[in-house]
């Protein structure tokens, strides 16, 4: 029987699927956005992932296929995927490149050959986009800013500045070098964090975009096994020397996990986020028990933190709160490297910790702290189904023995 809380989940899903408004790009089908109401109505690049292991749990593979194609559409419109299906979604950026596994999880499920091979046109779109405007001199990638306009730039430091309490008597040039950063972290979805030494995001590449970039790059290079022997070739060529990079640049061996790289200062970062578990999750990395060591740090009793305790001002994505699609990855993670307790223990605690909140407040939010939905801080925290909803209703399938491979 299920839950009070699945079925508001479920019950959700259609109320919050929509076909936006004027401000939204004129899309082919209607979508579900990461809220039933407030700030999130429109369609989210990387939370749309999320959401659709939701609904492929609630057997709506029909609308998370018509959530891909948008974004596909969205994609041949802009020439990346947007951070948002807005008109001017791309303005500013993009998101983590998780369009490859969206296409993954949906041809998993109906099998449509002819509608993988349009979608695969797409992913290498994407990828182009990502090697083109997103390569830096080491030959790994970062997450950018696509805003050039001076005028837009100072208008983003503005917004940013009101979000995070930032000095607004800077010079103009110091005020356009904030403002390409912090876009630069929105760009990871995680806007905002504590991951860099000064938000300065543009100085690092970052070990989450380039395990992402690593399973497109894998996703392609099976897909065209058989198929195209060249471009075979080629996408295995580019993912192993990207794991040689990542090994080289990445891989802290003090700490023996996986973090950023400032390749401006040639520094590593040792600042662990749940950006450390990505290597792990997508199975690449030479050591698995780097996954224990990143979840020893971050774990609490309601899954894992966005990011370790830096004695830093307070970020959204920084700690003590937390996100559903940090806990996904670092279920994941834990799973494929071997560490089933751990993995188990995260699930049933993020588990018991949106049930009760559900309980006391009747809703899902966007993120937690440990005892509870978490406080307002940036901006007023959201009743969210999206991303916690797909979580949640992903984690309870686990319980019942369902795979869902990675």
């Amino acid at each position: 029987m299920k839950s009070k809380l699945d079925l508001y989940i479920k019950e959700g899903w259609a109320k919050a699927r929509t076909t936006g408004t004027e401000e939204d790009l004129d899309m082919p089908f209607p979508y579900i956005p990461p809220s039933i109401d407030g700030l999130f109505r429109t369609l989210y690049y990387w939370d749309t992932y999320f959401t659709n292991i939701g609904l492929n749990a609630d057997g709506h593979t029909d609308w998370a296929r018509e959530n891909v194609d948008n974004l596909l559409f969205a994609l041949n419109h802009f020439g990346c995927v947007p951070n948002y299906t807005r008109k001017g979604g791309a303005d500013f950026c993009s998101q983590p490149p998780l369009l490859s596994l969206m296409v993954r999880d949906i041809y998993m499920w109906l099998k449509d050959e002819e509608w993988l091979k349009v979608a695969v046109q797409g992913l290498e779109k994407e990828y182009k986009f990502w090697m083109t405007e997103r390569i830096t001199p080491i030959g790994l990638n970062q997450y950018g800013c696509n805003a050039k306009d001076e005028k837009v730039l100072l208008d983003y430091f503005d917004y940013a500045s009101d979000r995070v309490t930032l000095d607004k008597n800077l010079p103009k040039e110091e005020k356009l070098w904030v403002a390409k950063n912090f876009v630069a972290e929105a760009e990871s979805g995680q806007d905002y964090n504590p991951r860099y030494d000064h938000h300065n995001s543009l100085d690092y590449v970052q070990i989450d975009l380039n395990s992402h970039l690593y399973g497109l790059e894998d996703f392609l290079c099976n897909y065209f096994d058989g198929k195209d022997k060249e471009k075979y070739e080629y996408y295995k060529k580019q993912k192993e020397k990207r794991v040689e990079l990542i090994e080289k640049y990445c891989y802290n061996e003090e700490l023996g996990v996986y973090c950023d790289y400032d390749f401006v200062s040639g520094k590593k970062n040792d600042i662990i986020c749940t950006a450390c578990f990505l290597p792990y999750f997508y199975g690449f990395a030479k050591e698995k028990s780097g996954a224990k060591r990143v979840y020893d740090v971050l774990k609490c009793k309601g899954g894992v933190v966005a990011c370790q305790d830096t004695g830093d001002r307070e970020f959204q994505w920084g700690y003590p709160y937390i996100w559903a699609p940090c806990q996904f990855f670092a279920y994941n993670a834990l799973k494929n490297s071997g560490f089933e307790c751990e993995a188990e223990e995260l699930r049933l605690n993020y588990v018991n910790l949106l049930s009760s909140v559900y309980e006391k407040t009747g809703a899902l939010w966007e993120r937690y702290e440990e005892d509870g939905e978490a406080k307002d801080l940036e901006y007023p925290n959201q009743q969210m189904l999206g991303w916690t909803a797909g979580v949640y209703r992903y984690f309870c399938m686990q319980d019942k023995n369902c795979e869902h491979k990675i």
